[in-house]
């Protein structure tokens, strides 16, 4: 326990000495898609295929997965960036783990080197991709293989029994496991995502995470580390709100689901992973157009980057639960035309989005603007306006920017055509061409500064 204690000390004083400002490609990156493909072990649960069964081993459950379907999914529905397990419960690492082998866990290797698959898969549709890990899942773990990695026989939910627990031991081996990932991916990929295992927000108790970020960032500075966020994101760099159907994102009314600062990952299926074979009707919760106008809100409040992560797994074999993939072909038709104003693109600081704005609440300070949304290109010369409240008229009040931008002309999106910009002691005034009206579901207008 005193080495536990030690850590935690050690946590408090470094972790913010630790922590970087995330990638520009990172902080650029608006829409990514969160996926667990997982075997627990057999009868274990988790990710089934489309009958509602399980591959009869770990081996055949990696043989299964189809890199080129599921990488041309990702660029048919428009994706940024993909997260996807590397490891889950009972920790099965979906590559040949020379690490699992040496620990004594050999039936947690597979032979197919699913993660390099993918990365090339991913690669020549230029998605870049992020691997989900789990650093404290001992819990899953069984029998001698928990007493191997210093887990300790006893566990009581998510965490060890403190009386058996060899702090020590179970984080050499989860940095020889991390270490092995970073040496083998760590070039091919942008980040990692490191679950958080307890909703308390203690997982310091399990982790020594100041060494584990050493590990991973000596080898691979650029990687930027994501954790689901309960209050503390340790050593990472980000952390990101995480929704399964729970809080505000049990209201199936996407007006109601608030922005954030940082990235929100949310399930829009069944689970994480497909849970629900294919006979089952329609398992998808929310509408494409609250899925599309979201991620386009969450854009705008999103400073730390990673936008909005939408989340859903595919079966072993291939294909998604019914309704996932018609869900996600619509909200790509949303997102293609006007994907220059929410791709590659910066939460705007001339017209700021208030973290906890939502679609039915949307508040914007003492100019009182009651209409969307707006990022901006990098570099500070485009801002996007976004208008997912219109107005009753053709003209909008867009008030007087934040930072004192000055704008030029202003067009449509997609279309190119003039929008009216005019400007006076209360800011600036928008009006759509004659014969134009707002797309009820979002309307992009792209304005140079001047």
């Amino acid at each position: 326990m005193k080495s536990i204690l030690a850590a935690w000390l050690a946590s408090l004083l470094f972790c913010q000495a630790l922590h970087a400002e995330p990638a520009q490609d990172f902080l650029k990156s608006k829409y990514g898609f969160f996926v667990h493909y997982v075997w627990a072990g057999k009868g274990g649960g988790l990710t089934i295929d489309r009958n509602g069964g399980q591959p009869e081993n770990f081996d055949a459950f990696a043989a299964a997965f189809d890199v080129e379907s599921f990488a041309n999914d990702m660029a048919a529905w428009q994706v940024e960036y993909v997260i996807f397990t590397a490891w889950h419960a009972n920790i099965n690492p979906l590559f040949p783990s020379e690490t699992m082998r040496k620990w004594g866990l050999p039936t947690h290797a597979c032979k197919r080197d699913l993660i390099g698959d993918l990365i090339k898969a991913l690669k020549a549709k230029g998605i870049p991709l992020v691997l989900y890990t789990h650093p404290r899942d001992g819990h899953d773990l069984h029998g001698e293989d928990r007493v191997k990695t210093g887990w300790g026989m006893g566990s009581k939910g998510g965490d060890p029994d403190w009386n058996e627990f060899d702090y020590q031991k179970w984080n050499d081996f989860t940095n020889e496991l991390y270490a092995e990932l970073v040496d083998r991916y760590g070039k091919d990929i942008t980040g990692l995502f490191l679950d958080e295992g307890s909703s308390a927000g203690d997982s310091h108790r399990v982790v020594d995470y100041p060494r584990l970020r050493k590990t991973i960032k000596s080898r691979a500075p650029h990687l930027v580390l994501q954790q689901n966020y309960y209050g503390t994101i340790y050593s990472c760099d980000v952390g990101v709100k995480e929704y399964h159907h729970w809080q505000q994102f049990e209201n199936r009314d996407g007006g109601a689901w608030p922005a954030w600062d940082l990235p929100v990952a949310s399930v829009f299926a069944t689970t994480w992973w497909a849970a629900k074979p294919a006979t089952e009707q329609n398992t998808v919760v929310y509408s494409a157009e609250d899925m599309f106008r979201y991620t386009v809100l969450q854009a705008g409040a999103n400073t730390h980057g990673g936008g909005m992560q939408w989340a859903a797994g595919p079966y072993a074999g291939g294909g998604w639960e019914p309704g996932v993939a018609e869900t996600m072909t619509r909200f790509a038709s949303y997102i293609k035309p006007v994907a220059a104003s929410i791709k590659g693109t910066i939460a705007s600081k001339a017209f700021p989005t208030q973290k906890g704005a939502a679609l039915k609440n949307i508040g914007w300070g003492v100019r009182a603007v009651e209409w969307g949304g707006a990022t901006d290109s990098p570099d500070g010369s485009i801002t996007y306006l976004h208008i997912l409240n219109p107005p009753g008229s053709n003209r909008l009040r867009i008030g007087m920017p934040a930072n004192g931008a000055r704008f030029r002309n202003a067009t449509l999106l997609p279309s190119g055509s003039p929008v009216s910009l005019e400007m006076d002691k209360a800011g600036y005034l928008v009006t759509l061409p004659d014969g134009t009206s707002w797309n009820p579901v979002h309307t992009a207008i792209r304005m140079e500064r001047k």
